[in-house]
């Protein structure tokens, strides 16, 4: 088992993630494709931002409130997104199973560390960016790698060990991330001193490897409220926090990502952008994020209970509650979007996309196959119209 153990998380990390993005890649292309120049835009303010800031902990005229600041930011953002992979990841449903298996603590942290490093997907283009210094703005100094590499580091160290649930490690390396925000300069003594940090989160990490050091969250009995409305609704409640939590994270996450991306350049836009139409944006993706989600939702919890479908009540419910969520959810969307929306034309904006999403929603859950290409490239044709019209 002990050879094998790397390749059968690796092989539990990428069929999860699978299950959970299932569905979402024509819409994620298409939303790539839509909204092109604002993603360009936005990952690139976003990268630059995040690298400037790691480059501040070198720097020797940075302030003690600034380095503690970016240490703690760096840290949150890294644990919402390590917590939100927990499950591929990790595997802690299966850590019991494994903990009675003859498999090194080595090889356990080994596993760890490689796919949390993956897990931090686009955290290391801000990490690359300062060390590779593309557009020479500063010298990358021996100072800046150590600063750098050592906050990537103990971040690790404190994520894996709180997901863990090794509370004492995890405290220790928290200690060691905060002592070393104290660290300014970019002397050798500073480098010395970061290092050490590093190694003493490394080792914390480490002791929470050791037999019977790790705890195993235990299982508690849902509340009698959930459990009533997860039959109330079909069980499609249970399969969207359950199954297809994640899915679902990503789809609202892009329409959120969009509505932000929509403020920030009609912020930053030099020209005026006052007249923008917000609910354009906001609901061509919302349209293309969740036009398939009802399919979805009755296809996944057919393939697991598909004896429920002979129930009619049963099936009613189901049915009402797959349809009512996804409609709630792109209803939100616009309503956040048209309180943002200054263009004077957000119920015809918010109309198109409205009859765009429910001739997808008909088409997906008939199974015709040409929505899948149908329906991203009429939201986008429907986009640049509109577009064109402010």
């Amino acid at each position: 088992m002990t050879p094998n153990y790397l390749g059968l998380r690796k092989a539990h990390f990428r069929t999860t993630l699978k299950a959970w993005f299932r569905g979402l890649d024509q819409a994620i292309v298409a939303i790539v494709a839509v909204l092109q120049f604002i993603l360009t835009a936005l990952v690139t303010m976003v990268v630059v931002g995040l690298a400037h800031a790691l480059g501040l902990l070198a720097s020797p005229g940075t302030s003690l409130a600034v380095r503690a600041a970016v240490a703690c930011g760096w840290l949150a953002v890294s644990y919402v997104l390590l917590r939100s992979v927990r499950e591929a990841a990790f595997m802690p449903r299966a850590r019991g199973f494994f903990d009675n298996l003859p498999i090194a603590p080595a090889q356990k942290l080994r596993a760890d560390l490689l796919l949390a490093a993956l897990s931090y997907s686009f955290l290391w283009l801000p990490v690359a960016w300062v060390l590779a210094d593309p557009l020479g703005a500063s010298p990358v100094t021996p100072s800046t790698v150590t600063a750098v590499l050592g906050l990537v580091a103990i971040s690790l160290c404190v994520n894996i060990a709180l997901l863990r649930g090794a509370r004492l490690p995890a405290a220790a390396a928290l200690l060691a991330l905060l002592v070393f925000a104290c660290i300014g300069g970019d002397g050798a003594a500073a480098q010395i001193a970061r290092i050490g940090c590093a190694a003493v989160a490394a080792w914390a990490l480490c002791q929470s490897y050791l037999p019977g050091r790790s705890r195993i969250a235990a299982r508690t009995r849902p509340h009698p409220l959930w459990e009533r409305l997860a039959l109330g609704s079909g069980l499609v409640t249970a399969l969207l926090t359950h199954e297809l939590r994640n899915n679902l994270l990503v789809r609202a996450g892009a329409i959120l990502a969009t509505l932000g991306a929509c403020l920030a350049v009609m912020q930053l836009r030099t020209n005026d952008a006052s007249s923008a139409s917000v609910v354009a944006f906001v609901a061509a993706v919302a349209a293309l994020a969740l036009y398939s989600l009802p399919a979805l939702c009755r296809n996944t919890l057919m393939a697991h209970l598909g004896f429920l479908a002979g129930q009619p009540a049963f099936a009613n419910r189901m049915r009402l509650a797959a349809y009512a969520i996804p409609v709630a959810l792109f209803t939100l969307a616009i309503a956040c979007a048209w309180s943002f929306d200054r263009s004077g034309r957000a119920g015809l904006d918010a109309g198109v996309f409205a009859v765009l999403f429910v001739l997808g929603v008909a088409g997906a859950r008939l199974g015709w196959r040409a929505v899948s290409w149908l329906m991203p490239f009429s939201t986008m044709i429907g986009l640049i119209i509109l577009a064109a019209m402010t």
